[in-house]
């Protein structure tokens, strides 16, 4: 009995080392997920931007098309004032000047109003984009120490399951099958040390006759409470 609880003990512990691996494992993966995650926001925020400027800068160019045929209409009907003959005529033609004027400053008015919206624009896609480089090489930087991470952990784990298996071996399968049902449902602790007749794994008192066969040594024994399986560390 000694010698399969000596091997459920060593077994016990080099499944928590790998559950210990694949929960930090989990979490780099996790923070390396975070990270994707805060840079594609990142993104998004910059290419709605990139698209905003796009049709920022579309309808300034539009707004300064129609400034040139303004202000060539201008020169053109100030270029028939010396031909005009009559006052009627004259006064029509100022008319029709002061009317395009007006047309070109609104034009102007619109005109700068864009190019501060895309001033404004451009600065927080500036930003973005710094935002963007600053994550990206803190992501790339963060994943090449990840990976030499992960290469290490999967190295100790291949270790650690070459001894697992050399140690399940030797187990029977019925009681191998039973530590693993406990370990999975007992959150990694399948095996527990009784102390002054207290099972550790859940701190309830064993039965005086039980706590008298496991000190006997000569079976293996199972919390009533926990369903652990139980041993006591030898002077």
């Amino acid at each position: 009995m000694h010698e399969k609880m000596n091997l459920l003990r060593e077994l016990q512990e080099v499944d928590q080392e790998l559950v210990l691996i694949v929960t930090e494992r989990t979490r780099y993966e996790e923070e390396l997920q975070e990270i994707g995650e805060e840079r594609e926001k990142i993104q998004q925020m910059a290419d709605e931007l990139s698209t905003q400027l796009e049709a920022l800068k579309k309808e300034e160019s539009q707004f300064q098309q129609e400034l040139l045929a303004e202000k060539d209409q201008i020169e053109k009907v100030e270029g028939r004032l010396p031909e005009i003959q009559t006052q009627k005529e004259y006064v029509a033609v100022l008319k029709e000047i002061d009317m395009a004027k007006k047309a070109s400053i609104e034009t102007q008015t619109k005109i700068a109003e864009k190019d501060k919206a895309i001033s404004e624009l451009q600065a927080d896609f500036d930003e973005k984009q710094t935002k963007l480089a600053a994550i990206t090489e803190k992501s790339d930087a963060r994943k090449a120490e990840v990976n030499k991470i992960f290469a290490a952990s999967e190295k100790t784990c291949k270790a650690r399951r070459a001894t697992r298996d050399s140690l399940a071996k030797d187990l029977p399968n019925s009681l191998l099958s039973k530590y693993q049902r406990i370990f999975s449902r007992r959150g990694g602790l399948a095996v527990a040390r009784v102390v002054e007749g207290a099972c550790l794994g859940c701190n309830m008192q064993l039965p005086p006759q039980q706590y008298n066969r496991l000190q006997r040594g000569t079976e293996l024994q199972s919390c009533p409470h926990c369903n652990r399986l139980l041993y006591i560390e030898q002077a």
